[in-house]
């Protein structure tokens, strides 16, 4: 071991050496100020983002009680729309039978008027309107006959 380029050999690894250690030790300095700046960003947008995602959470909150509500209401509409719909289907079901009823007796009374009042008087009538239509043609025939002034 006595050659003369041994010890340029070592000096070289220990260079390489050196130069080994200041890359991990720049590599350890560059990650720690990445890491800083990382975890201020992390920071940073917790802040930023964790107030509007707090409010959408809280608006989506109040719009599913808001939309429970609506459905409970709308429930209660349709139960009572549906039980305002039987009411007046029964109250248009006895109109309607009473109107049938009134309809029916109007005819019958009416059938009734003409049987007992205008039939009879229609006959009676019928002879004194033949002898009205007798005086008339005789006046006519009266006119036609008199002599001319």
């Amino acid at each position: 071991m006595d050659n003369p380029l041994v010890p340029v050999f070592v000096a070289i690894i220990a260079i390489a050496a050196l130069m080994q250690a200041i890359f991990v030790a720049g590599l350890a300095i560059a990650l720690r100020i990445a890491n800083a700046r990382m975890a201020d960003l992390v920071e940073t947008l917790e802040r930023e983002i964790a107030k509007p995602i707090a409010e959408m959470t809280r608006v989506a909150d109040m719009a599913v009680r808001a939309s429970e509500q609506t459905l409970v209401h709308a429930e209660r509409m349709g139960t009572v729309v549906a039980e305002a719909s039987t009411k007046i289907e029964s109250v248009i079901g006895d109109v309607t039978r009473r109107l049938q009823a009134a309809g029916d007796d109007l005819e019958d009374a009416a059938e009734e008027i003409e049987e007992d009042v205008i039939e009879p008087a229609r006959e009676q009538l019928t002879g004194v309107g033949a002898v009205f239509r007798g005086v008339q043609r005789a006046l006519e025939v009266w006119r036609e006959t008199s002599p001319r002034r």
